[in-house]
């Protein structure tokens, strides 16, 4: 990152985007119109516009007393950095921010089960780690996965008996962890944890592959098949 956009602080940003969609890059755009675009005074508009004339974002003029401004190349390059850097997110897929704990460590047991194990692989394509994540989201997104798992339909590992006992079906579905990690969220027939709590597998320990530890907060994107 260049020196300029270091220094470009959220102020002048916000006033580059306002010339942008006031069409400053295509037109002049009055200094006064931002100042009613953005709510501001005169002063503090002259003040933003001459830090991003210095760094070369904007150029401006006076004309009978009037200050024009319009968006140099600089700032449709830093516009185009932007985009760039969104380049692979999913719009039009819901993104929860998740708190990572400790649950009741067994995950282990029951991920390990021969049946379990087997039926994992046939559904997503790997053997789990022995151990899931254990997710915590806030209260307000349990209706967004709820709804994700009625849209989405899981996939389903059948229950069995071992030893006398029984296990029940597991529901499973896609995940992406942090924007890159492509795990699984499961859903046990019989279990432990409130709607509140996901529980994702994958085939390496996630604590370890993303550096987690308690409390850390991880992005979950809600998938599909």
């Amino acid at each position: 990152m260049s020196r300029e956009l270091k220094e470009l602080d959220p102020y002048t940003s916000h006033l580059l985007l306002a010339v942008i969609l006031l069409g400053g890059s295509k037109k002049p755009v009055r200094a006064s119109d931002l100042c009613e675009y953005l709510g501001t005074s005169r002063a503090t508009i002259s003040r933003w516009i001459s830090k991003a004339d210095n760094l070369g974002f904007l150029r401006s003029i006076i004309a009978k007393r009037v200050q024009y401004i319009m968006a140099t190349q600089k700032s449709l390059e830093l516009i185009k950095t932007i985009y760039e850097m969104t380049e692979g997110v999913k719009w039009d897929k819901e993104v929860l921010m998740a708190e990572v704990f400790s649950g009741m460590r067994e995950g282990a047991y029951y991920i390990s089960r021969p049946d379990y194990v087997m039926g994992f692989k046939e559904i997503v394509g790997y053997t789990p780690f022995p151990g899931t994540l254990n997710l915590k989201i806030r209260e307000e997104n349990v209706i967004k996965v709820k709804e994700w798992r009625r849209k989405v339909r899981p996939r389903v590992v059948p229950g069995f008996v071992e030893a006398g006992r029984a296990f029940g079906e597991v529901e499973v579905l896609p995940v992406e962890l942090n924007g890159s990690i492509h795990a699984h969220a499961i859903f046990p027939l019989r279990r432990h944890y409130g709607d509140n709590v996901l529980e994702v597998i994958y085939p390496e320990s996630l604590r370890v592959k993303l550096d987690l530890k308690d409390g850390d907060i991880v992005a979950v994107t809600l998938e599909t098949w």
